[in-house]
């Protein structure tokens, strides 16, 4: 694309240059602001023009505006917790999470710290076990079990869970059991707290319908933001099949659901200034709608879009979407920076711009006369435009391509808005108390054929391209490429032409890079797995597997694995007490305690499966370098183990916090 000539693309682009700068550099504001006085003042000496100096003002406003939002203000919960662990908490429930096997799971807000007032959230969890039903959102909760920092448990390749968390400013849990915490009722009155209640009432009234489960979910899903209830299957399969976006109110559920607001409220433009009460009416039922359903950031970046959308229009200043999209998108950062770390956030943006500008260029190529014929041509350059802009950032996150997407969106999309619009009446008419079984059996009956669908194109495996990986630099190159060639085709300029080959050789020079560096690639992974020991050793582009009990090759952990190296050879291997290496040896010690070897002294010593073993006895025996414990060991074992290995100065690691562990070989 051409260099941004309207103001806003140069402040929009600097700015978030700014915000990610302060990611990767990590130094103080006022030496930040000294730096950038100085580079401004060269630029200003060497290049006399005010709106160039103005538009670099944003790089240091960006990176102020993200640092400082991260900052921990002064009032912090963490800064009036008590040494002594003896401080009460008062904490208000904000959000309710998707439960697991084992908890239920919340967003709390801390409220206060003895009688100190805190700012600050917390992630706490409720063991299922001690309790009969989940506290309801919005109670308070007080309680004198202190937080404990979130552990790292992550496999190469897997979900840090613990750093998604950061992004959001959580940094601690509190895990609660039933008589660790007492309920405080409070009757709040705000017009948040309101639609959140309405929000339950309307879901327990629909799980009271006569619809089926797999209907009660998609309603919940689509109508109410609450995408957990989903089973996790019909999630995975909707990936596999490309048509995810479907699932999550995002563009698409608003803009239908605006057209229909539109249609219904048309008469109040006859009106005096009715123009004016129209589009006010749709823009805080869109609001309100997207507050009902729990402000996701798909949602909210979306309906901001529309309301740019609606002002713009009703200003009768639309002459640019692109425009819009860029003052949303910068309007959504400033509000709230944590936007920009947000893979659906991202891939929001992406998708539109693949829409707006991609989509007119491939819809160029072919305009057919038959209207049927140019709806599907429609309906496939939207969904190509969308899918070219995101392809190459929903496989660095997901590492996997849906090669049967188009597919899936001929098959889904032409019939959407009316599905959509269905599922509203659906839920009216629950509402309504009206029973009417043949509307509610034709309902299930769409649904359960929609879902069947999707399990039949997410089954082609063969379409499905897994493992597939690259680097962060690989990405920037790859939307480089996309502009350069997009620049190309709209300007039909040499230097386009010329770039787009640059970076063609770039990505290159990289993929050599990275082949050459797997040829050195020689490690033991000790991998993070409850009550399991595994053990792995990643050879080039092979990877070798060690563990007592036996392991799928789909396990999610190898999958994790294959999606961030690049495996050809998957081998299942007998389980051994020693791994030796020229420069390490590793004992493993389980049940057996076996750790006196002729000619053998560990470098690292591996605890698991709660070894019985005398591990002060060991340790004067073999002084390692360091010891190791898996999560196939009891906590209360490895809180031992660790005053043990303090005693004696010796390094102990935990996977149960820190996860994998990595030795070169």
């Amino acid at each position: 694309m051409k260099a941004p000539k309207f103001p806003i693309y140069w402040v929009v682009l600097l700015f978030v240059a700014g915000m990610v700068l302060s990611i990767w550099v990590k130094i103080p504001q006022t030496k930040f602001i000294f730096f950038t006085l100085i580079m401004i003042t060269a630029v200003s000496l060497l290049k006399r023009n005010f709106r160039t100096i103005i538009f670099l003002v944003f790089i240091p406003l960006g990176f102020l505006h993200h640092q400082q939002f991260y900052t921990k203000s002064d009032n912090h919960y963490r800064n009036f917790i008590a040494e002594s662990n003896t401080s009460l908490l008062k904490i208000k429930l904000t959000r309710k999470l998707k439960p697991n096997d084992f908890q239920y799971r919340y967003y709390g807000k801390v409220l206060k710290v003895d009688d100190h007032q805190t700012s600050g959230n917390i992630l706490i969890a409720f063991t299922k076990d001690s309790m009969l039903v989940p506290p309801d959102l919005d109670k308070i909760i007080l309680t004198l079990k202190q937080p404990q920092e979130i552990s790292q448990r992550t496999n190469p390749g897997g979900f840090d869970y613990k750093n998604y968390l950061k992004k959001i400013k959580i940094y601690d849990e509190l895990k609660l059991s039933n008589g660790d915490f007492k309920t405080l009722e409070v009757d709040s009155k705000s017009w948040l707290n309101r639609l959140k209640k309405l929000n339950d009432k309307v879901e327990k009234v629909l799980d009271q319908s006569e619809l089926s489960t797999a209907s009660k979910n998609t309603i919940k899903a689509l109508l109410l933001g609450k995408r957990a209830t989903l089973e996790q299957n019909l999630v995975e399969a909707y990936a596999n099949a490309g048509v995810i976006h479907l699932l999550a109110i995002s563009g698409l559920h608003i803009g239908i659901i605006m057209l229909f607001l539109g249609f219904l409220l048309q008469p109040i433009t006859q009106l005096p200034r009715g123009q004016l009460i129209y589009i006010s009416t749709i823009i805080l039922l869109l609001w309100s709608f997207a507050f009902f359903t729990g402000a996701s950031a798909s949602v909210v970046r979306a309906v901001t879009m529309f309301t740019a959308f609606a002002i713009a229009k009703y200003a009768k200043r639309i002459h640019n979407t692109f425009h819009l999209l860029v003052v949303s998108f910068f309007i959504l950062l400033v509000l709230h920076p944590p936007y920009l770390h947000q893979v659906g956030f991202q891939m929001s943006y992406l998708a539109l711009i693949g829409i707006i500008k991609i989509h007119p260029l491939i819809q160029s190529i072919w305009n057919p006369k038959v209207l049927i014929i140019r709806r599907f041509w429609e309906i496939t350059t939207v969904c190509l435009g969308a899918q070219i802009a995101v392809a190459p950032l929903s496989i660095y996150y997901f590492h996997h391509f849906p090669g049967l997407f188009l597919l899936s969106n001929w098959l889904i999309i032409p019939l959407f808005s009316f599905f959509l619009i269905g599922s509203v009446g659906v839920l009216l008419l629950t509402l309504s108390s009206l029973t009417i079984h043949p509307i509610l059996a034709f309902y299930d009956m769409i649904v359960e054929w929609m879902n069947q669908v999707i399990f039949w194109i997410a089954a082609q495996e063969q379409f499905l391209f897994k493992h597939i990986g690259f680097s962060t630099l690989t990405l920037l190159a790859l939307y480089g490429l996309m502009i350069c060639i997009f620049n190309t085709v709209i300007t039909k300029k040499a230097q386009y032409i010329f770039a787009s080959f640059i970076v063609v050789l770039f990505l290159q020079a990289l993929n050599y890079s990275q082949q050459i560096d797997l040829t050195k690639t020689d490690h033991l992974w000790i991998f993070y797995r409850n009550n399991q020991t595994i053990i792995a050793n990643h050879f080039q582009k092979s990877l070798s597997i060690y563990s007592p009990k036996k392991i799928d090759e789909e396990e999610k952990l190898i999958s994790d694995f294959r999606n961030k190296y690049p495996i050809e050879k998957l081998n299942f291997e007998s389980f051994y007490n020693t791994y030796i290496s020229k420069k390490e040896r590793l004992l493993v010690l389980d049940k057996n305690g076996l750790y006196k070897i002729p000619n053998f002294s560990p470098t690292q010593l591996l605890l698991t499966d709660d070894t019985e073993v005398n591990l002060d006895r060991v340790l004067v025996y073999h002084l390692p370098k360091k010891v190791i414990a898996d999560g196939s060991n009891k906590p209360w074992n490895i809180e031992r183990w660790e005053k043990s290995c303090k005693k004696m100065g010796i390094p102990f690691l935990n996977l149960r916090k820190k996860g994998a562990y990595k030795i070169s070989f």
